[in-house]
């Protein structure tokens, strides 16, 4: 496999390990700045805005898309039966680690702008 694959600012990005060129990339329908990912077989499933999108993993294009209505926007973990326990715990830490990068830079801008 000569792929990574990206979740980033309501997109998912296919990127080629060999050169670092975009291969794929598809905005999806959100803006949020935390896109979480899961690829298993020949499908990549994202979730961004509150809404969960599957993906072909070969070109990008949309399978389908759950608007998981009445569950909110909040953060959100991906797991399977195919998937182990360190890798869901990898993927919750990777999160919270974005949550608070946000938080972060969000009372930095805000703490500059207020002359404190």
């Amino acid at each position: 496999m000569n792929q990574i694959y990206l979740g980033i600012k309501g997109q998912a990005v296919c990127v080629d390990k060999n050169n670092g060129d975009i291969i794929w990339q598809t905005t999806l329908k959100s803006t949020s700045a935390v896109t979480n990912i899961y690829l298993e077989d020949n499908k990549l499933f994202a979730y961004s805005g509150g809404h969960l999108f599957c993906l072909n993993k070969a070109d990008g294009t949309l399978l389908w898309e759950n608007e998981l209505k009445g569950l909110g926007y909040g953060p959100c973990i991906i797991a399977s039966e195919n998937q182990n326990a360190a890798g869901i715990s990898a993927q919750l830490a990777a999160q919270q680690g974005a949550a608070a990068a946000v938080i972060t830079a969000s009372t930095v801008a805000t703490t500059s702008n207020s002359g404190g």
